[in-house]
């Protein structure tokens, strides 16, 4: 299986599992130039690091808290180079950077100013719009959503983490399992942090030294399991 991690200062999308024929979808425009869409985000060759990836394929427990790519790195060998040049022979593509200003450009664009320059110059001045607001913030918009959905069900009755994790599949449909267990921790974060909710295990409340470990525990997420974790409203 291929791996592979998109890094623009200040993003980074990662994307795991891929068959050959998904990374050639994705390496062959990338190695003409062409814009691609991945992450509800564009990324161009000449402003954009990719880093592929092939190893095993990785579960869901691989993928959980943020650790996929960390696991991937741990697991896989780097093949960015021989993908990369292979696709490179089948298109006819010029490697990229090849004249003699490259150095420079290359230095340039490793600084943060750098990117940040050559990603508003390509994206032009509509860049700040609402339409352009980074994934960032959209994910922030949706964290919240879930919570007031969340506080909503509480009134009812305490809800299970796992159970938070399936409304945040439903908001994000067609995406990664990671992504979505990513979104559910933001949310039930926030709702801590606001001190919105409390967690309980078999009962009995969750001391804050304890919460940290529960919410980086798969098992925590998972539905059905014993002494599941459950979410009660403060108040």
């Amino acid at each position: 299986m291929y791996h592979y991690e998109l890094r623009k200062f200040p993003h980074t999308f990662c994307v795991f599992n891929q068959s050959e024929q998904q990374l050639r979808a994705i390496v062959t425009p990338w190695t003409t130039g062409e814009w691609i869409e991945v992450g509800e985000r564009s990324w161009n060759i000449h402003e954009t690091k990719l880093t592929i990836l092939e190893g095993p394929e990785l579960s869901l427990p691989d993928l959980a808290m943020n650790r996929g790519w960390r696991n991937a790195r741990r697991r896989s060998d780097d093949v960015t180079e021989p993908v990369l040049a292979a696709a490179r022979a089948a298109t006819g593509a010029a490697r990229p950077n090849a004249g003699p200003g490259a150095a420079s450009e290359r230095a340039n664009a490793a600084s943060p100013e750098g990117a940040h320059s050559a990603a508003a110059a390509a994206a032009g001045p509509d860049a700040a719009g609402p339409g352009r607001r980074g994934a960032g913030q959209e994910l922030e918009l949706l964290a919240d959503s879930l919570g007031l959905e969340v506080l909503c069900l509480l009134d009812r009755a305490p809800v299970d983490v796992s159970q938070l994790w399936q409304l945040a599949q439903s908001r994000l449909p067609e995406r990664p399992l990671a992504e979505s267990l990513a979104l559910a921790e933001q949310s039930l974060r926030s709702l801590l942090a606001r001190r919105l909710v409390t967690l309980r295990r078999g009962g009995e409340a969750l001391g804050e030294e304890h919460v940290e470990h529960a919410l980086r525990d798969i098992a925590s997420w998972s539905d059905g399991e014993q002494g599941a974790l459950s979410i009660v409203r403060v108040g």
